[in-house]
């Protein structure tokens, strides 16, 4: 009978149909109804051409098996179900992989081979989707699936497989100070070299950042990963050459986890392959650690942190502290800076110095600063809900968050949520935000100030930056860094140059705050070469949300 026969027959005779075939032995070929979730067809490539249809649902049909595991027909199907359940898994559901592998690791062991088949088709299927956009290399979703799917083979063999964790030691300096154009360049050409040191069956994603990692697959005995390990940790430090003008160095740290022996899973092998990194890192950089027991996660405080910063974002640890900012013509409060704290439930609470480089480094960095930005408009709204006074509040944004094209519309949708008007928000940057080509970060601050909020140059100074460089961008204010106030009462020069910048800045029709004002004579010098604002301990630390209200109502804020 031919296919579209079969396909035209009742469910009924489908049936009919079915149990007449005789059973068959080899490979065969799957055809299925992709919209009704039935299997159609089986054929046979080589020999007498026969057809197998189902009608029915796959749970029905796998429980028939249980019910009557003799029957030749039933255990067909139930194998052609099996692949069926792995293509579905495959094509359409890759983050439900564990189910079918649970329903795989029951099967009769006659079956091994197919169940070898199925996962090595369904690791082939994997590696079609999931690239990271910057180095071709797997993301970090598809990395964990073709892990999981690799070491449901490594059960049963009698191989050994570990996992590298590689972080690029002081990558985030070369980014910082060449630019994330730069950066890219150099993550591009490590992933380029790291190819070129392992075999093709090994499995190599990037994790974010400027980390990566390696499944090593089917090693003849552990002691072949030291070989490894070397020449992984000598080769990735050689110089780069050719990024943009640029000959960078660097070096890796590593650590190493081994299945089974560290780990029977993904993420308890991801785990001990991190902790293991992180004890190459203090123990001077450039080297590779293997996973022991004695590593202790729980003494570990920054590696602690980096695995909780997500959670922490998503589960109301972090809290807003505000440091005012007072005009110096009069001591009136004109606005606040938030300041983003984390209420760690063990370490207390925690700085931004301690957690800001690992939000850049994991990809958070914009993340972070959404929430930074949605706590700011509650704070506003809760303002006006008391009939208080507003005043801007200004706050940090990432160089991530100006290469978003959606950052604009993303802003929009905040102040429309909380009922809050762009003036009631200021943004502020650093030099670091516009040393790439800054075409896409002027078109975004374009943006905002179209909208009606407020730029500020943040750190100005400490980067590259003049005031004839900026004066085509849309900045309303620059912020002193604090170590030009630090030098006013020490050098004579620095007093000079800070009333200069002070001139220029108001010939361009931009306001100065000093930022770091600790002492009296600070503030009277400034104050004296007509600067318009500061904030610093002088005046007030910062403080949590609560005390705002006070400071809004008392409204004049006295040195201290």
């Amino acid at each position: 009978m031919q296919d579209h026969a079969l396909l035209a027959s009742p469910p009924g005779q489908r049936q009919a149909v079915l149990a007449q075939q005789p059973g068959v032995q080899g490979h065969g070929r799957l055809r299925l109804d992709d919209q009704q979730l039935h299997l159609v067809s089986w054929r046979r490539n080589a020999g007498t051409p026969f057809t197998v249809v189902v009608s029915q649902d796959l749970p029905r049909l796998l429980a028939e098996h249980r019910a009557n595991s003799r029957r030749a027909w039933g255990l067909l199907a139930l194998l052609t179900a099996i692949t069926l359940l792995a293509t579905l898994a495959l094509a359409r559901v890759l983050g439900r992989q564990h189910h079918l592998f649970q329903a795989l690791s029951v099967a009769d062991a006659k079956n091994q081979s197919l169940i070898e088949q199925l996962e090595q088709e369904k690791i082939r299927a994997l590696e079609l989707a999931g690239s990271d956009h910057l180095t071709g290399l797997h993301n970090r979703r598809m990395f964990n699936e073709l892990v999981a799917s690799h070491l449901a083979l490594a059960r049963r063999s009698p191989k050994h497989y570990a996992l590298l964790y590689l972080d690029l030691d002081r990558f985030k300096q070369i980014n910082d100070s060449l630019g994330h154009h730069v950066g890219d360049l150099l993550l591009q050409a490590v992933a380029q070299r790291l190819r070129s040191l392992v075999r093709g069956s090994d499995i190599i994603g990037r994790m974010g950042g400027d980390e990566f990692a390696v499944l090593v697959t089917a090693m003849e005995q552990l002691a072949d990963m030291d070989q490894l390990a070397s020449k992984l940790v000598a080769q990735l430090s050689q110089p780069y050459v050719g990024l943009d003008g640029h000959s960078l160095q660097l070096s890796p740290s590593i650590g190493i986890a081994f299945f089974p022996r560290d780990g029977h899973d993904v993420a308890t092998l991801c785990q001990h392959a991190d902790m293991a990194m992180y004890a190459s890192k203090r123990a001077g950089r450039g080297r590779a650690t293997y996973y022991d027991t004695q590593l202790n996660p729980a003494d570990d405080r920054g590696w602690q942190l980096e695995r909780e910063l997500a959670q922490a974002i998503a589960g109301e640890q972090l809290v807003l502290h505000f440091q005012p900012k007072v005009r110096l013509e009069d001591c009136r409060i004109e606005g606040f800076e938030a300041l983003v704290r984390w209420q760690h439930p063990a370490f207390g609470l925690i700085y931004p110095g301690e957690f800001i480089a690992l939000a850049e480094k994991n990809g958070l960095i914009a993340e972070l600063g959404d929430w930074v930005i949605r706590a700011c408009c509650q704070q506003a709204a809760a303002w006006r809900q008391q009939g208080l006074d507003t005043v801007p509040i200004a706050v940090n944004v990432s160089a991530l968050q100006l290469r978003d094209t959606a950052f604009p519309t993303r802003m929009a949708t905040y102040l429309q949520q909380y009922g809050v008007r762009a003036s009631d928000l200021e943004l502020e940057i650093t030099e670091s935000c516009l040393v790439e080509p800054v075409d896409l970060a002027v078109r975004v601050l374009n943006q905002l100030e179209g909208m009606g909020m407020r730029i500020g140059l943040d750190d100005f100074g400490t980067g590259f930056s003049s005031l004839s460089q900026i004066r085509h961008l849309p900045i309303d204010t620059i912020k002193l860094d604090r170590s030009f106030v630090d030098d006013i009462r020490s050098s004579p020069e620095a007093g000079v140059l800070v009333t200069s910048i002070i001139t220029l800045a108001h010939n361009l029709k931009m306001r100065v705050v000093a930022e770091g004002v600790e002492l009296r004579d600070q503030l009277v010098y400034l104050k004296t070469a007509g600067c318009d604002a500061a904030q610093g301990y002088i005046l007030s630390r910062p403080v949590p949300a609560q005390e705002t209200q006070r400071l809004l109502r008392q409204g004049i804020l006295e040195p201290a």
